[in-house]
């Protein structure tokens, strides 16, 4: 597994290989079980909760929880779904300085493997925080890919 960040001015975007096919990996990212299993947006937080709704035009709101239990909602509208090759969506965290920007995420085939590039465009305030945030979140989902397990593949 490798990560890289290309960019960090007001585009994040980070690249990884991850250790199972492209079906998989686009299930893991949109269905809310699985959503469960690897997301968290930093050490000691934990996703209590995941609704989405994956067509265009469809919701979803990803509950992420601190030890101290106070939930920090990301919600947001996809814009594009083209299974198992590509997402577009809004992105908003709860908060007084919530702002809208947007996700990019293709998956690439690569056998066994699945390049995913993800892209955030961004207010110049998310900065490093947010290239820190998504290089754990794709850490997760590389480790969790490379478990075996009976829907791995």
């Amino acid at each position: 597994m490798r990560y890289m960040v290309i960019d960090s001015t007001e585009t994040i975007r980070v690249r990884t290989v991850v250790p199972a096919r492209k079906e998989r990996v686009f299930r893991a990212w949109t269905e809310p079980s699985e959503v469960k299993r690897w997301w968290s947006i930093g050490e000691g937080w934990k996703t209590s909760f995941v609704d989405m709704d994956l067509r265009v035009g469809g919701k979803f709101t990803l509950g992420n929880e601190p030890a101290d239990g106070n939930v920090v909602l990301i919600t947001g509208e996809f814009l594009i779904v083209q299974p198992p090759d590509k997402l577009v969506y809004t992105w908003r965290f709860q908060g007084p300085k919530s702002e809208e920007s947007v996700v990019k995420v293709e998956f690439r085939d690569l056998g066994d493997q699945t390049e995913v590039l993800m892209t955030h465009e961004h207010s110049a305030e998310m900065g490093p925080s947010g290239e820190a945030a998504w290089n754990a979140v794709l850490q997760r989902l590389a480790s969790l890919l490379g478990t075996p397990d009976k829907q791995n593949g």
